[in-house]
C-alpha cells in the first residue's frame, strides 16, 4: 500500500478526500488540515513519519514543493469545479470579481465568455499582489470575490465577501490515479531521509511533548521561563486531558487554575506517537468565567446578507454607528443576528486590530467581574469592544460592580449591548440601565424580512459547501416560495439548521421543494422562542436526540464546542451525530 497524506488547505477538502479514499485499494489516505505555512509545517512531519508521498492544491503543494523531497501530488481546479463556483455567484446584484493564478483565471475567463457571465477576471503572479488588487477592488464598489484560500482570507479581513474556489470530486480522483503513476517512477529511488526540528527551542510558545500519565518528556525555552507551577501537569482535570487526548487522538483544550496563575492549556496529539503535545500561555481567566466571558483576538468581517430595504438600512447603520462614542443597544428578537451585527459593527472600527470581550450576562457572576479587574483587565485594554449578551438577565449582585468597571473603560473601548430592553427595564439597576440605554438599533424578526430568505439560503450553502464539502449549490425559486411561506418563530437560527438539514437530504445540486414541508414540520418544534423549553415527544429515540441536539445548539448560537459540552460528548461525536 502506498501511504498518501493529504494536506488540505481547507475543511471542505478534506471532507470531499474522506468521501473518496475508501474507494481506493492501493493508497492509504490520512488528512490533514493545513494552508501554506501551517500546511508546510504539517508536510515536513509528513515525511518524518515515513509516508511516500504529499497529495495537496494551489499555493500550499507549490509551498511544500520545494521544501521536501518526497513527491508532491497537485490536486486541480477542473471545468467543473469553476462551473459549480460561478453556479454560486450566479444573480448576485453586488460586483463580483476573481483573483486568481494563471491555471485558474485562463480557464475561467474561457468559461465566462462562452456563458456571458459579468466577471471580473484578474491574474496573478504571486500571493503578495493580492490585498493590492482586493484594496482596488473594494475602492471601485465590488462586494464578492472568488479565488483560493489566501484571496478569501484577504478578502474578509478587508471587508470584502469572499467565495473559495473548491476543487470537486472529479479533481481528487485525477490527484489519486496522479499519485500512483508517480509513486511508481519514484519508488525505486526515492531517498530515505528525516529532519529534526531546529525551532522547537525557539517556538514564541510554551510547548511540552508529555506521557499520558503526565510525565514531561521534553519542553522548550519559553515552558522553562513562563511556566513556573510544574505540579500543573499532575492535576487530576490536566490528566484527563492527556488521556483523552491520545485515546481519542483529539484535541482538547481548558483553562487550568493551579497554585501560582491561571493557564489556557491545548493538549493535541502527535501522529504516530504515544506522546501527546501541549501549548500553554498564561490566562486571566478562571475555570467559572470560561463560559461568562470569551475573548476573540481576531474577529472576522461578518457580512449583512440580504437585499431588502431593512438590510441595506443594517448595512448603513453599522457604518454610522461604528464611528460612535455612544454605547449601541441592539435589541430584537432571539435568533435575528444581533451577534452578528456587533460583530460588523467592531470589524468597521478597528478592523482585526483590537480583541473582542463578549461576556454573557445570563451566566456572569461577581467572581468573574473581580478578576477581569485584577488580571488583564477591561481597564487595560486599549482599544477594542466589549458586548454585553443577555444584559437583562445581568445577576443584582454583579450590575453596580460591572457599571463601575465600565466608567473606568478607556475611550477607545466601545461598548455593545445585547437583551431584551423591556425586561432590562423592569430588572437593571437605574443607573445601570441609564448607562447603557443610549443608541438603540432594532433587528427585525426574519417574518418581517422574508424578502432576505434567498440570499441567506444561498449564504448558508455557500458556507456548508466550503466547510463541510456539501455537494448542495443551489435551491430552486418554488422551494424559496415554499420557505417564504413559513413564519419562522426561530429566526436566522432556525433557518440555519433548515438549510442544513435540507442540504444533507438533498441528492443533487439544488434543493428541491418537495422536501420542503418534511424538514419544517420536523424543525416546527425546535423553534427557538424564548418561551419554548420542552422537546415534544414524539418520533423515535434517533428523531428525539436530533431535536435535542439541534436545539441546545440553536441557544448556543450555533457554536458547536459550547452545545457539546452542555450535552456532555465531545464536539466530534456532536457533528458525527448531526450528520449521521
Amino acid at each position: 500500500m502506498i501511504k498518501a497524506m493529504v494536506i488540505a488547505p481547507y475543511p471542505g477538502l478534506a471532507e470531499t478526500v474522506k468521501q473518496l479514499r475508501q474507494q481506493e485499494t492501493e493508497l492509504t489516505i490520512d488528512i490533514e488540515i493545513g494552508n501554506l505555512e501551517e500546511g508546510l509545517k504539517l508536510a515536513r512531519q509528513a515525511e518524518k513519519d515515513g509516508y511516500d508521498l504529499i497529495i495537496s492544491r494551489g499555493g500550499t503543494a507549490s509551498l511544500i514543493e520545494e521544501e521536501v523531497s518526497i513527491p508532491v501530488i497537485h490536486i486541480d481546479v477542473t471545468g467543473y469545479d469553476m462551473l459549480r463556483v460561478f453556479t454560486l455567484v450566479r444573480g448576485m446584484e453586488a460586483g463580483v470579481a476573481m483573483v486568481g493564478f494563471p491555471n485558474i483565471s485562463q480557464g475561467a475567463s474561457t468559461i465566462c465568455n462562452i456563458l456571458e457571465y459579468d466577471i471580473k477576471m484578474i491574474t496573478i503572479g504571486s500571493s503578495e499582489e493580492v490585498n493590492s488588487h482586493l484594496q482596488a477592488l473594494k475602492r471601485a464598489g465590488y462586494a464578492v470575490v472568488m479565488g483560493d484560500v489566501v484571496t478569501v482570507q484577504t478578502a474578509e479581513q478587508i471587508g470584502l465577501r469572499g467565495i473559495l474556489i473548491t476543487s470537486g470530486k472529479e479533481a481528487v480522483l485525477a490527484a489519486f490515479n496522479e499519485a500512483k503513476r508517480i509513486y511508481r517512477l519514484f519508488s525505486k529511488v526515492k531517498k530515505q531521509t528525516s529532519h529534526l526540528r531546529a525551532t522547537f527551542e525557539s517556538l514564541p510558545a510554551a510547548i511540552v511533548m508529555a506521557k499520558p500519565d503526565g510525565e514531561i518528556v521534553t519542553s522548550n525555552r519559553m515552558f522553562s521561563e513562563t511556566v513556573l507551577d510544574r505540579e500543573l501537569f499532575q492535576s487530576e482535570y490536566i490528566l484527563k486531558m492527556l488521556k483523552k487526548t491520545s485515546h481519542q487522538q483529539t484535541e482538547q483544550s481548558a483553562v487550568i487554575e493551579s497554585s501560582v496563575q491561571s493557564y489556557f492549556v491545548q493538549t493535541f496529539p502527535i501522529k504516530d506517537d504515544s506522546l501527546v503535545g501541549i501549548l500553554i500561555r498564561p490566562s486571566f481567566l478562571s475555570k467559572t468565567t470560561e463560559q461568562a466571558i470569551e475573548i476573540k483576538s481576531n474577529p472576522a468581517h461578518m457580512p449583512i446578507i440580504g437585499s431588502s430595504p431593512f438590510a441595506q438600512n443594517v448595512r448603513e447603520c453599522v457604518q454610522r454607528y461604528a464611528r460612535l462614542d455612544e454605547i449601541i443597544w441592539i435589541a430584537g428578537e432571539k435568533g435575528t443576528g444581533r451577534e452578528t451585527v456587533a460583530q460588523a459593527i467592531h470589524f468597521e472600527r478597528f478592523g482585526q486590530e483590537a480583541p473582542m470581550i463578549v461576556i454573557d450576562g445570563g451566566r456572569l457572576t461577581e467572581k468573574d467581574l473581580h478578576l477581569l479587574e485584577s488580571r488583564a483587565s477591561i481597564t487595560e485594554l486599549k482599544r477594542g469592544t466589549v458586548l454585553l449578551k443577555q444584559t437583562d438577565k445581568l445577576q443584582t449582585e454583579a450590575q453596580q460592580m460591572l457599571l463601575q468597571l465600565l466608567y473606568r473603560k478607556p475611550e477607545q473601548i466601545s461598548v455593545i449591548v445585547m437583551g431584551d430592553i423591556k425586561t432590562a427595564m423592569e430588572r437593571l439597576d437605574n443607573q445601570l440601565f441609564q448607562y447603557l440605554a443610549d443608541t438603540t438599533l432594532h433587528l427585525l424578526p426574519l417574518r418581517e424580512r422574508k424578502q432576505d430568505i434567498s440570499a441567506f439560503v444561498q449564504y448558508f450553502l455557500s458556507e456548508f459547501h466550503a466547510n463541510q464539502g456539501s455537494d448542495t449549490l443551489g435551491i430552486k425559486q418554488e422551494a424559496v416560495r415554499a420557505l417564504q411561506q413559513y413564519d419562522w418563530p426561530g429566526n436566522l437560527d432556525q433557518l440555519r439548521l433548515v438549510v442544513r438539514e435540507l442540504s444533507m437530504r438533498t441528492n443533487g445540486y439544488y434543493v428541491d421543494p418537495d422536501i420542503i414541508p418534511t424538514v419544517l414540520q420536523t424543525h416546527a418544534g425546535l423553534a427557538a422562542r424564548e418561551d419554548v423549553s420542552v422537546i415534544p415527544v414524539q418520533g423515535t429515540m434517533a428523531d428525539m436526540e436530533q431535536q435535542i441536539m439541534q436545539k441546545v445548539l440553536a441557544e448556543e448560537g450555533m457554536n458547536q464546542s459550547r452545545a457539546a459540552k452542555r450535552l456532555g460528548i465531545n464536539r466530534s461525536t456532536l457533528w458525527r451525530k448531526l450528520n449521521h
